[in-house]
């Protein structure tokens, strides 16, 4: 395997550290300090707006310049917005700071994703999308028990994840090398989003909800139900912890059985494993239950994705990749302000038990009622 899959492993493991602490920390800090929950869930939303609406330029980036400038910048912009969170308690200040971000992190997601996909065959595209998985797994693991840091002082998770993403941004400029998604820039390569499997989509919109609505959802339900911020930061990395442990397994597994197949499965257990934080309220318990849920809730994004790339032509993976962050993206819009909304409605049943019947409804739609398998534009 070219030298530059494992850059980009080694990259998104160090930069998980960052993502995994600077937002809950945000949230953290929003919810000691009084902030209703529609603002801390509004705030946390207006950066995967920016998401949505890079997620395709960054594609078509890619294709014109190069998969390195593109990284290196993303990494910067990213730099540059966690440091600026210092400035959380201006929470108007605090909208923009996300957005910009956001932006960062859209290219460094989309541009990490296309290198692992580029040097994957289709024998080992699952595997590899979910190795890629485990490791940011672990790094947003690290990163969330960083939490605890701040005790030492309110600004210092935040220097902490500008540091590590720099270091990042270092490491990729001096040993990444150069490579071109397409050979001919002259070449306009268009993909309409009708191309995509509307089953890819939904994955990646039902992702994007939970992944955005839990890393809020979690905070304000530990604390809302007397759990203290020490515990707080142990259900947030036994979440993470669990997609590191059954994630890369499950790629191995989406390489050998059909993928749609596998996705329902996934949809059909979450909607059962969703129940049960609202009837259970042990810790030790709630560890185990958080454990299992975030073992599957990654892969609607991973399995999607290689579902995706399998369908599309080579040559449009660029984009086909960009569509599919959008759309996680269009996810992560709704995920932060309707999550924080329903844990403000009841604090023990209201984000779990709809979060179930999404899960539920998601499996039913694609078992029984869909056959087709792209977009119907009319």
């Amino acid at each position: 395997m070219h030298k530059n899959f494992y850059l980009a492993l080694i990259g998104i493991g160090i930069g998980g550290i960052g993502f995994g602490l600077i937002t809950p920390a945000t949230v953290l800090l929003l919810e000691l300090n009084k902030a209703p929950a529609a603002i801390t869930g509004c705030i946390t939303m207006i950066g995967y707006l920016s998401v949505v609406i890079f997620s395709p330029i960054t594609g078509y980036l890619v294709n014109k310049f190069n998969i390195k400038k593109i990284l290196s910048t993303g990494l910067i912009i990213w730099s540059i917005g966690a440091f600026a969170h210092i400035l959380w308690y201006i929470y108007p200040l605090l909208y923009f700071i996300k957005f910009f971000m956001g932006i960062g992190g859209t290219m460094i997601f989309v541009s990490t994703e296309i290198v692992i996909n580029y040097y994957s065959q289709e024998s080992n595209r699952g595997k590899n999308i979910n190795l890629y998985a485990v490791i940011l797994s672990i790094g947003i693991a690290l990163g969330s028990l960083l939490i605890w840091s701040v005790k030492i002082a309110l600004w210092v998770p935040f220097v902490l994840g500008a540091l590590i993403m720099f270091f990042v941004f270092l490491f990729q400029v001096f040993l990444f090398e150069e490579i071109r998604i397409n050979t001919n820039p002259k070449e306009i390569l268009k993909m309409p989003i009708s191309e995509m499997p509307l089953l890819s989509i939904a994955s990646a919109v039902l992702y994007g909800f939970f992944e955005s609505s839990i890393i809020v959802v979690i905070p304000i339900y530990g604390l809302r139900n007397l759990f203290n911020v020490d515990q707080v930061s142990y259900f947030l990395a036994s979440f993470v912890i669990g997609g590191i442990v059954l994630l890369y397994f499950i790629g191995l597994l989406s390489d050998k059985v059909d993928r749609k197949k596998l996705l329902l499965f996934i949809s059909l257990f979450l909607s059962g494993a969703n129940v049960l934080p609202s009837v259970i309220f042990n810790f030790l318990l709630l560890i185990i239950i958080f454990f299992f849920i975030d073992g599957m809730v990654p892969s609607m994004y991973t399995v999607g994705l290689s579902y995706t790339i399998e369908k599309v032509e080579r040559k449009f993976m660029s984009r086909a990749n960009g569509y599919f962050i959008m759309m996680y993206g269009l996810g992560t819009i709704a995920g932060p302000f309707l999550g924080a909304m329903l844990v403000d409605m009841n604090r023990r049943f209201g984000f779990w038990i709809f979060s179930s019947l999404v899960c539920l409804l998601f499996f039913t739609f694609f078992k029984y009622l869909r056959k087709k398998d792209h977009i119907i534009i009319t």
